[in-house]
Order: C-alpha cells, then sequence, then structure tokens
C-alpha cells in the first residue's frame, strides 16, 4: 500500500504571519518600529480581527513581535531563514506536539496554581537548580532537555497531590520524548531557549510568592508561546 500524502490547507492565521514576516524582510518595518494598528492591519490583510490577533499571538510567542497593551504592537527581532526547515518539520510530529501542549495546559496550569500554595522550600530549589542548569547550558552553548524536563517535573512534585505525582511519573518517559521533539524544534531559532528562561522565571517567581492564579496564568502564557512556536515553524515551513 502506497504512503498517503498529507496536503494540510493553509490556516488564515498562516497567511496573516507570512504577510507580516514578508513586510519585515522587505525592510518595510525594521526592527524596534512600530506596527500599525489592529484594526489597519486587519484592513490591510482581508481578515476579521480574530484571524490576525491569532497571527500576531504567534509571532509574539516566538519573539518576533512585541505586543505592549495599551502602547501599540513592535518588531523586536528580525525572522530568520531556517535551514532546512522543510526538512525539520513532519505533519505527524507537528500534531502531536501540539497535542502534547494541549494536555500539558490542562495538567501543568493546575499544577503550577496548587504548587504555590503548597510548595516548600525544597520545592523552590529544585526549580531554582534546575533554571540555573538551564541557563548554564545556555551559557555553554549546550542544548539538552534535562532541566526543562526537571523544572516543570519539581513543580508537579510540589503541588503535594499524590494523582499529580503519579501521573508525572507514569508518563515520564513519553514527555521526554516530548521534550526531544520539542527540542528539536526549537533550535531552529537561536533565541528560543532565552524565551523558555524569561517563561519559566515569570512562573517560579509567582509560585515563590504563593499568587496560584498568577502561577496558573504564567504557566498558560508558557504553555501558549510553546504552541505559538510550534506554529509559527509549521507556516514558515508550508509557506512559499
Amino acid at each position: 500500500m502506497k504512503d498517503r500524502l498529507v496536503i494540510r490547507k493553509k490556516k488564515m492565521y498562516e497567511e496573516v504571519v507570512e504577510r507580516i514576516i514578508q513586510l519585515i524582510k522587505k525592510g518595510e518595518y525594521k526592527v524596534g518600529d512600530r506596527l500599525p494598528p489592529v484594526q489597519e492591519l486587519s484592513e490591510m490583510f482581508g481578515v476579521g480581527t480574530p484571524t490576525l490577533r491569532e497571527g500576531l499571538s504567534v509571532l509574539a510567542s516566538s519573539g518576533i513581535l512585541e505586543i505592549r497593551h495599551g502602547n501599540g504592537i513592535f518588531v523586536k527581532r528580525f525572522p530568520l531563514e531556517p535551514e532546512d526547515l522543510l526538512a525539520q518539520l513532519n505533519e505527524v510530529e507537528y500534531e502531536q506536539l501540539l497535542s502534547w501542549v494541549e494536555f500539558r495546559r490542562a495538567l501543568e496550569a493546575e499544577a503550577a496554581a496548587l504548587a504555590a500554595e503548597r510548595r516548600e522550600e525544597t520545592d523552590l530549589d529544585a526549580m531554582e537548580a534546575a533554571e540555573k542548569r538551564l541557563e548554564e547550558e545556555i551559557t555553554r552553548g549546550e542544548i539538552t532537555i534535562e532541566p526543562d524536563y526537571q523544572f516543570h517535573n519539581s513543580i508537579a512534585l510540589a503541588t503535594k497531590n499524590p494523582i499529580f505525582i503519579q501521573t508525572a511519573t507514569t508518563i515520564e518517559h513519553i514527555l521526554r520524548q516530548y521534550f526531544q521533539l520539542s527540542l528539536r524544534y526549537g533550535r531552529t531559532f537561536p533565541w528560543h531557549r532565552e524565551l523558555v528562561v524569561t517563561e519559566h522565571r515569570k512562573i517560579l517567581e509567582h509560585i515563590r510568592k504563593r499568587r496560584p492564579r498568577e502561577a496558573r496564568n504564567a504557566m498558560l502564557e508558557h504553555l501558549n508561546n510553546v504552541a505559538g512556536r510550534v506554529k509559527l515553524l509549521e507556516s514558515l515551513a508550508r509557506g512559499e
């Protein structure tokens, strides 16, 4: 039986992503420039506001744009042209990553909130150690999954909930595969790890200060950004 060729129809937000990247690459907007208001961009691209916002969110989560609420949308980085991007992307892997992000949102957002309520100093020490190792790896130019995995696992342990802990233990081998796959995609953008550090630091700070709602929201933001970075890679890979 012949392998089935999957042809995925381009989504509307991907058109927005590609158009904005093209404008930046052509020099219409440079790093530090402010983009037109949302309504003007919506009319410029001929899409609805929800579609436009989804495209902007993908670019913001990837560090290319910066959305300053009440002040505008700014170009933060020049979008790279990833080498051999199409060879890196696989339709099945892409869908797996997004499915795992959906699962992690449901599990880890609540885990972060519980950790903020119940964490002990030893839990904070474990999170801090994982984050320090991640930053040291970045400095040395190393890329492994271990510190990222350990950071999230230490949050699960800090919930003090045996079901959360058992779930994290049971799916450890699958989670490690997910982190390995996510890391391979993340290598495409050299600033990916710095974004992860910033997001982790925000989660850790809220857990440290016992702010459950803020910790939950920070974890959701982190995982939404992870999904956004994967979506950007997919958009660039399928774009012509």
